[in-house]
Protein backbone atom coordinates (compact mmCIF):
# COMPACT_ATOMS: atom_id res chain seq x y z
CA UNK A 1 0.00 0.00 0.00
CA UNK A 2 2.73 2.56 0.79
CA UNK A 3 4.20 2.08 -2.67
CA UNK A 4 0.77 2.62 -4.24
CA UNK A 5 0.33 5.88 -2.32
CA UNK A 6 3.76 7.05 -3.45
CA UNK A 7 2.91 6.19 -7.06
CA UNK A 8 -0.37 8.08 -6.88
CA UNK A 9 1.31 11.11 -5.32
CA UNK A 10 4.04 11.13 -7.96
CA UNK A 11 1.50 10.85 -10.79
CA UNK A 12 -0.56 13.69 -9.34
CA UNK A 13 2.53 15.90 -9.03
CA UNK A 14 3.46 15.27 -12.65
CA UNK A 15 -0.04 16.15 -13.80
CA UNK A 16 -0.04 19.39 -11.83
CA UNK A 17 3.45 20.53 -12.79
CA UNK A 18 2.59 21.97 -16.26
CA UNK A 19 -0.37 23.86 -14.77
CA UNK A 20 1.82 25.34 -12.05
CA UNK A 21 4.43 26.32 -14.60
CA UNK A 22 1.84 28.05 -16.76
CA UNK A 23 0.50 29.94 -13.76
CA UNK A 24 3.97 31.33 -13.05
CA UNK A 25 4.36 32.74 -16.56
CA UNK A 26 3.89 36.53 -16.95
CA UNK A 27 0.57 37.78 -18.23
CA UNK A 28 0.67 38.52 -21.94
CA UNK A 29 -0.25 41.98 -23.17
CA UNK A 30 -1.85 41.76 -26.62
CA UNK A 31 -0.49 44.31 -29.06
CA UNK A 32 2.49 45.38 -26.92
CA UNK A 33 6.08 45.06 -28.16
CA UNK A 34 9.10 45.09 -25.81
CA UNK A 35 11.61 47.76 -26.88
CA UNK A 36 14.32 47.04 -24.29
CA UNK A 37 15.89 43.58 -24.16
CA UNK A 38 17.03 43.77 -20.54
CA UNK A 39 20.62 42.96 -21.49
CA UNK A 40 22.15 45.90 -23.36
CA UNK A 41 21.30 49.20 -25.06
CA UNK A 42 20.63 47.72 -28.48
CA UNK A 43 18.10 49.98 -30.22
CA UNK A 44 18.91 52.92 -27.95
CA UNK A 45 21.47 55.70 -28.39
CA UNK A 46 23.00 58.01 -25.82
CA UNK A 47 26.09 59.10 -23.96
CA UNK A 48 28.01 55.96 -22.86
CA UNK A 49 29.25 57.88 -19.84
CA UNK A 50 25.67 58.50 -18.68
CA UNK A 51 23.83 55.22 -19.28
CA UNK A 52 24.33 51.50 -18.65
CA UNK A 53 22.32 48.31 -18.17
CA UNK A 54 22.43 46.93 -14.65
CA UNK A 55 20.33 44.12 -13.15
CA UNK A 56 18.06 44.05 -16.19
CA UNK A 57 17.33 47.78 -16.15
CA UNK A 58 18.47 50.87 -18.05
CA UNK A 59 20.28 52.83 -15.36
CA UNK A 60 21.84 56.27 -15.20
CA UNK A 61 25.46 56.16 -14.07
CA UNK A 62 25.32 59.48 -12.25
CA UNK A 63 28.58 60.40 -13.94
CA UNK A 64 27.35 63.11 -16.29
CA UNK A 65 27.10 66.75 -15.22
CA UNK A 66 24.86 68.06 -18.01
CA UNK A 67 21.39 67.18 -19.27
CA UNK A 68 21.34 64.40 -21.84
CA UNK A 69 18.88 61.89 -23.25
CA UNK A 70 18.97 58.22 -24.14
CA UNK A 71 16.99 58.01 -27.40
CA UNK A 72 15.07 54.99 -28.65
CA UNK A 73 15.97 54.52 -32.31
CA UNK A 74 12.96 52.40 -33.24
CA UNK A 75 11.26 55.31 -35.01
CA UNK A 76 8.83 58.07 -34.18
CA UNK A 77 5.68 57.31 -32.20
CA UNK A 78 2.35 58.92 -33.02
CA UNK A 79 -0.66 57.42 -31.23
CA UNK A 80 0.51 54.83 -28.71
CA UNK A 81 0.42 53.38 -25.22
CA UNK A 82 3.73 53.10 -23.41
CA UNK A 83 4.21 50.96 -20.32
CA UNK A 84 7.34 50.68 -18.20
CA UNK A 85 8.62 50.43 -14.66
CA UNK A 86 10.84 53.08 -13.10
CA UNK A 87 12.75 53.51 -9.88
CA UNK A 88 13.86 56.98 -8.82
CA UNK A 89 16.65 57.40 -6.29
CA UNK A 90 18.26 60.81 -6.68
CA UNK A 91 18.20 63.99 -8.78
CA UNK A 92 15.78 64.48 -11.66
CA UNK A 93 14.84 62.37 -14.67
CA UNK A 94 12.03 62.02 -17.18
CA UNK A 95 10.35 59.99 -19.90
CA UNK A 96 10.23 61.91 -23.14
CA UNK A 97 7.51 61.33 -25.79
CA UNK A 98 6.58 62.90 -29.15
CA UNK A 99 9.84 64.81 -28.99
CA UNK A 100 12.29 66.30 -31.47
CA UNK A 101 16.05 65.76 -31.55
CA UNK A 102 17.69 69.19 -31.65
CA UNK A 103 21.36 68.22 -31.22
CA UNK A 104 23.46 65.26 -30.10
CA UNK A 105 21.63 63.48 -27.24
CA UNK A 106 19.39 66.53 -26.76
CA UNK A 107 15.62 66.42 -27.32
CA UNK A 108 12.77 68.90 -26.91
CA UNK A 109 9.16 68.03 -26.23
CA UNK A 110 6.69 66.42 -23.83
CA UNK A 111 8.16 64.90 -20.70
CA UNK A 112 6.75 62.92 -17.80
CA UNK A 113 8.74 64.14 -14.82
CA UNK A 114 10.52 61.38 -12.89
CA UNK A 115 11.64 62.71 -9.52
CA UNK A 116 10.73 62.50 -5.84
CA UNK A 117 7.07 61.57 -5.29
CA UNK A 118 6.19 65.14 -4.27
CA UNK A 119 7.11 66.31 -7.79
CA UNK A 120 5.38 63.55 -9.75
CA UNK A 121 2.44 64.15 -12.08
CA UNK A 122 4.07 66.92 -14.09
CA UNK A 123 3.64 67.18 -17.85
CA UNK A 124 6.68 69.25 -18.70
CA UNK A 125 7.99 70.63 -22.00
CA UNK A 126 11.73 69.96 -21.87
CA UNK A 127 13.94 72.73 -23.28
CA UNK A 128 10.70 74.69 -23.66
CA UNK A 129 10.56 77.01 -26.70
CA UNK A 130 8.43 79.49 -24.75
CA UNK A 131 8.04 80.24 -21.03
CA UNK A 132 4.36 79.29 -20.90
CA UNK A 133 5.21 75.80 -22.22
CA UNK A 134 7.41 74.78 -19.29
CA UNK A 135 4.76 73.34 -16.94
CA UNK A 136 1.84 72.06 -19.00
CA UNK A 137 -0.05 70.11 -16.33
CA UNK A 138 0.69 69.05 -12.75
CA UNK A 139 -0.53 66.29 -10.44
CA UNK A 140 -4.29 65.91 -10.36
CA UNK A 141 -4.90 68.31 -13.24
CA UNK A 142 -6.88 67.95 -16.44
CA UNK A 143 -5.61 70.67 -18.78
CA UNK A 144 -6.70 71.83 -22.22
CA UNK A 145 -4.51 74.20 -24.24
CA UNK A 146 -6.30 75.80 -27.19
CA UNK A 147 -4.85 76.75 -30.57
CA UNK A 148 -3.77 80.17 -29.30
CA UNK A 149 -2.02 78.70 -26.25
CA UNK A 150 -4.70 79.59 -23.70
CA UNK A 151 -4.85 77.07 -20.86
CA UNK A 152 -7.99 75.78 -19.10
CA UNK A 153 -7.34 73.83 -15.89
CA UNK A 154 -9.57 71.43 -13.95
CA UNK A 155 -8.29 69.97 -10.66
CA UNK A 156 -9.75 66.44 -10.58
CA UNK A 157 -7.73 65.04 -7.64
CA UNK A 158 -5.77 66.18 -4.61
CA UNK A 159 -2.09 66.34 -5.66
CA UNK A 160 -0.60 65.15 -2.37
CA UNK A 161 -3.01 62.23 -2.13
CA UNK A 162 -2.17 60.77 -5.53
CA UNK A 163 1.54 61.63 -5.27
CA UNK A 164 1.71 59.51 -2.11
CA UNK A 165 0.92 56.48 -4.31
CA UNK A 166 4.32 56.85 -6.02
CA UNK A 167 7.17 55.38 -3.98
CA UNK A 168 10.72 56.74 -3.95
CA UNK A 169 13.58 54.27 -4.41
CA UNK A 170 11.11 51.51 -5.37
CA UNK A 171 9.71 50.17 -8.63
CA UNK A 172 6.60 51.98 -9.91
CA UNK A 173 4.47 51.34 -13.01
CA UNK A 174 4.13 54.15 -15.54
CA UNK A 175 1.59 54.24 -18.37
CA UNK A 176 1.56 56.98 -21.01
CA UNK A 177 -1.30 57.09 -23.52
CA UNK A 178 -1.05 59.44 -26.49
CA UNK A 179 -3.96 59.73 -28.89
CA UNK A 180 -4.55 62.76 -31.07
CA UNK A 181 -3.93 65.90 -29.02
CA UNK A 182 -4.43 64.07 -25.72
CA UNK A 183 -1.65 62.81 -23.43
CA UNK A 184 -2.41 60.85 -20.27
CA UNK A 185 -0.01 59.66 -17.58
CA UNK A 186 -0.84 57.02 -14.98
CA UNK A 187 1.35 55.81 -12.15
CA UNK A 188 0.64 52.52 -10.42
CA UNK A 189 -2.73 52.45 -12.18
CA UNK A 190 -3.86 55.88 -10.97
CA UNK A 191 -4.45 58.83 -13.31
CA UNK A 192 -1.92 61.54 -12.41
CA UNK A 193 -2.34 64.11 -15.20
CA UNK A 194 -4.45 64.53 -18.35
CA UNK A 195 -3.30 66.98 -21.02
CA UNK A 196 -4.99 67.98 -24.28
CA UNK A 197 -2.63 70.18 -26.27
CA UNK A 198 -3.94 71.88 -29.41
CA UNK A 199 -1.60 74.88 -29.48
CA UNK A 200 -0.94 75.59 -33.13
CA UNK A 201 2.66 76.73 -32.76
CA UNK A 202 4.08 74.18 -30.31
CA UNK A 203 1.89 71.06 -29.99
CA UNK A 204 3.31 67.82 -31.38
CA UNK A 205 1.41 64.76 -32.66
CA UNK A 206 4.42 62.47 -33.19
CA UNK A 207 8.07 62.20 -32.26
CA UNK A 208 10.83 60.40 -30.44
CA UNK A 209 10.81 58.42 -27.21
CA UNK A 210 13.72 59.07 -24.85
CA UNK A 211 14.84 58.87 -21.22
CA UNK A 212 16.37 61.90 -19.52
CA UNK A 213 19.46 62.20 -17.36
CA UNK A 214 19.33 65.64 -15.78
CA UNK A 215 22.97 65.37 -14.77
CA UNK A 216 24.54 66.33 -11.43
CA UNK A 217 24.53 62.81 -9.99
CA UNK A 218 21.02 61.84 -11.08
CA UNK A 219 20.15 58.19 -10.47
CA UNK A 220 17.08 56.45 -11.91
CA UNK A 221 16.37 53.09 -13.54
CA UNK A 222 13.87 51.84 -16.14
CA UNK A 223 12.81 48.34 -17.15
CA UNK A 224 10.05 46.29 -18.80
CA UNK A 225 9.62 48.97 -21.47
CA UNK A 226 6.97 48.09 -24.06
CA UNK A 227 4.78 49.98 -26.48
CA UNK A 228 1.56 49.47 -28.40
CA UNK A 229 0.65 51.47 -31.48
CA UNK A 230 -2.91 52.80 -31.49
CA UNK A 231 -4.66 52.93 -34.83
CA UNK A 232 -6.95 55.90 -35.27
CA UNK A 233 -10.39 55.03 -36.60
CA UNK A 234 -11.13 57.21 -39.67
CA UNK A 235 -14.02 59.61 -39.19
CA UNK A 236 -17.09 58.74 -41.21
CA UNK A 237 -18.92 61.35 -43.21
CA UNK A 238 -22.24 62.44 -41.76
Amino acid sequence: MPSLRILLATTLALLLTPTAARAAEPTTEPGFTPIFNGKDLQGWEGDPAAWKVENGAITSTGGQTKKNWLIWRGGKLRDFELRLQFKFTKGNSGVQVRSKEISKWQVRGYQVEIAGHQKMGLWHHSLAPAKHRSHLATAGQRVRIDRAGKKTVEQFADPEKIQSLCKDDAWNDLTVIAKGPRLIQKINGTLFADLTDEEQEHASRSGLLALQDHGKGMHAAFKNIRVKHIKQVPKTKQ
